[in-house]
């Protein structure tokens, strides 16, 4: 797998800095999404007590974090992974045309 992404960093010449950037957002919404699901299984459980509302004041919060943070990481890592794959497509053809050219202008003439 890596090799693949290697030979498609060479062909496209995409810079490592906005792959990894996607790749870290990616793993950003996966951590943001389990923390909600913790945080939000933890306030349901601990609310079915009925404790006091100012000792889930913690949780609430968290639950609150994680929902806005989610969304936004989501869009985020969409955002750069778009990026990444619209300048690969944009220059993978003039990288190919280039090799063409290069290799049409090396041949002898049929004339």
């Amino acid at each position: 797998m890596t090799a693949t992404i290697r030979r498609l960093m060479l062909v496209t010449d995409v810079r490592r800095t906005r792959l990894a950037l996607a790749a870290l957002l990616g793993v950003l919404t996966i951590l943001f999404g389990v923390g909600l699901m913790g945080t939000a299984g933890y306030l349901i459980s601990r609310a079915a007590e009925h404790p006091a509302v100012l000792s889930l004041t913690a949780a609430i919060v968290g639950v609150r974090f994680f929902g806005l943070a989610r969304p936004l990481a989501r869009y985020l890592e969409r955002l750069a992974s778009h990026d990444v794959a619209l300048r690969s497509l944009g220059r993978a053809p003039s990288t190919r045309c280039r090799t063409c050219i290069c290799v049409a202008s090396s041949l002898p003439s049929s004339r």
